[in-house]
């Protein structure tokens, strides 16, 4: 798909868009209906999908194009948001099921025998559904008395996917503009940390300690020499 279509310039971006959705996107969410994602899958699955419209796009990260930029550019939302709309459409789709489908059973149904283990549990269906909702704004005690109505609860996921789509949006809008601010403010402020070999300064710890890693005798002879600093 690489060399076929995102790279070939007689397709218009729109076209190329179309067919990611059609069929990269339907490939790599196949079967996400029925998924317990944790937060390292949502990272792997945005960071391809983040990926594939900036190869659409032809966008490097030279260009210091935040994600969310790419994403309007694309007009498509985040694959988070995809993934939990279908999952939380799929719910409600369980719950009209009649009591002898075997996925209802299997949605509704607790161990009789057993004990929890000591410390962290593992994450079920039902703990991924209930923060879905809170994502969507749906309210997670009433949820399946809205999701007996097919077309109510439809529009409902809808309505609630847009305003997390929003709200993420938003939040890492304001935690870039937040990091430019501090990167602004790390540069107008001076460093309390100097480099004993080659004097230069810095602000975190960390950043010090790195450096010193990289140190060399040559850099060291030339960082004189030139009278810069490595």
């Amino acid at each position: 798909m690489k060399k076929s279509v995102w790279e070939r310039r007689g397709i218009s971006h729109r076209t190329k868009v179309k067919v990611y959705r059609a069929v990269v996107l339907t490939t790599l969410l196949y079967g996400c209906e029925t998924w317990t994602i944790y937060e390292r899958h949502e990272k792997k699955l945005h960071q391809f999908h983040l990926r594939c419209l900036r190869c659409i796009f032809n966008i490097r990260w030279q260009d210091k194009i935040s994600d969310t930029e790419v994403l309007e550019r694309a007009q498509l939302p985040s694959v988070i948001t995809t993934m939990r709309k279908a999952q939380t459409r799929w719910a409600g789709h369980v719950f009209r099921m009649s009591d002898s489908r075997i996925p209802k059973q299997l949605l509704y149904g607790e161990l009789s025998q057993g004990a929890r283990k000591v410390g962290g549990q593992r994450k079920r269906f039902k703990d991924s559904l209930k923060a879905y909702l809170k994502d969507f704004n749906i309210d997670i005690t009433t949820w399946e008395n809205a999701a007996s109505d097919r077309p109510a609860w439809r529009s409902m996921i809808h309505k609630g996917a847009l305003h997390s789509e929003v709200q993420r949006s938003n939040a890492a809008k304001e935690k870039r503009r937040a990091r430019k601010a501090r990167a602004e403010n790390s540069i107008n402020t001076p460093p309390t940390l100097w480099c004993q070999t080659c004097g230069r300064g810095f602000h975190a710890r960390i950043g010090l300690i790195s450096h010193q890693q990289t140190l060399t005798p040559l850099n060291v002879l030339k960082c004189h020499l030139t009278g810069s600093y490595l």
